[in-house]
């Protein structure tokens, strides 16, 4: 067996994930963090020899164009934290039960809706601009529908992986970016584009500078 092949996939795995981690700690590139590993999984093959550099890539190129959805998602996370600590502590009964069901669907929404943007923005040219990447988002979420709101249970299942910091610190991006690409399936037109910006196949001449 060729130990290096066997290796192969791990290890893009592991180096796509440390990177996006240093995306999420800086807090305003936690989207450019989670579409670069998504970028990486949509397409391992072509990706896995320089997973870490297509993540930081995307990072570098695309965190000024992200930023509101990174902020947004910030936001999200916070007021969905709090709400769920509310329901807990200050409502009982029928009450809690009320405001579950109006906001689970509100909350489900939101974060489909941000699932679609990072596919969007994993698939596109890191090139392409905020429009760019909210229309393809908009494709997605019409043509798509049932794909766009799985991606929510699907990274709830893995709960586990992303919060438990031994396994976040391994793999906690890069596997729910995997298990997202098999819901997605194969990226279609927005491939196309992928292969301009994105796919070199040369480590040593990988642009990683800002447009």
């Amino acid at each position: 067996m060729d130990l290096n092949r066997f290796l192969r996939v791990p290890a893009a795995l592991i180096a796509a994930n440390w990177a996006g981690l240093l995306g999420v700690v800086s807090v305003a590139a936690v989207i450019p963090a989670f579409a670069g590993n998504a970028r990486v999984m949509a397409d391992l093959d072509e990706h896995g020899d320089v997973s870490g550099r297509v993540v930081f890539a995307q990072i570098r190129r695309t965190t000024g164009r992200d930023l509101p959805v990174s902020l947004a998602w910030w936001v999200y996370v916070l007021v969905g934290t709090a709400t769920a600590w509310l329901m807990v502590t200050a409502f009982e009964g029928g009450t809690r039960v009320f405001f579950v069901g109006v906001l689970v669907p509100v909350y489900w929404i939101v974060g489909a809706l941000i699932g679609a943007y990072i596919r969007s923005a994993a698939t596109v040219s890191l090139d392409s601009d905020r429009a760019a990447v909210m229309t393809e988002a908009g494709r997605l979420v019409f043509t798509a529908p049932i794909r766009t709101l799985l991606t929510v249970p699907v990274v709830l299942a893995m709960t586990p992986v992303w919060a438990l910091p031994p396994i976040t610190i391994a793999c906690g991006l890069s596997l729910p970016a995997w298990a997202l690409s098999k819901t997605w399936g194969p990226t279609t037109t927005a491939a196309q584009h992928r292969a301009d910006s994105d796919a070199n196949h040369d480590p040593d001449a990988w642009n990683l500078s800002p447009v």
